[in-house]
């Protein structure tokens, strides 16, 4: 009986201690927040085409920066970056979107030169609408007709 609980003690404590490795070694994992903005550092999403995007970053070590086209082809990178900064571009595919990638971070969708996607649903209710009352107002002209 002396043998099982000391059994059972060693395997918690070997358990623990493997736990707590794996709690610190992901606790290097570096954390970020990404925003792009104007020359002015007003947030912003949607840019007109020649327009400077500034890529800002804030993290807890060095990072990573890469754009790629909507094609998924890289656009711009810029490797081992400080903990914070700044990042004047000018995508060079043209219109399009783009993702800004920073290690850390989400990832973020921006768009150049073009208009952000209107959501499907509101823009089909709406013309299923419009199809509607003009399909009322066929049968009404012709109801007035006869």
């Amino acid at each position: 009986m002396e043998k099982t609980k000391i059994i059972g003690i060693s395997f918690i404590s070997v358990l623990a201690i493997l736990m707590t490795v794996s709690l610190c070694y992901g606790a290097t994992a570096t954390y970020a927040t990404l925003h792009t903005t104007d020359a002015t550092g007003n947030d912003k999403v949607q840019f007109n085409l020649g327009e400077t995007v500034y890529i800002r970053w804030t993290a807890d070590g060095t990072v990573n920066i890469e754009v790629k086209y909507q094609d998924g082809t890289t656009d711009g990178q810029w490797l081992n970056q400080t903990s914070t900064g700044v990042i004047a571009y000018v995508p060079k595919k043209g219109a399009g979107y783009y993702s800004v990638y920073c290690t850390g971070a989400r990832v973020m969708l921006i768009a150049y030169g073009t208009y952000m996607v209107i959501p499907d649903i509101p823009l089909g209710v709406l013309m299923a609408t419009v199809a509607c009352f003009a399909g009322f107002g066929m049968k009404s002209i012709r109801a007035k007709k006869n």
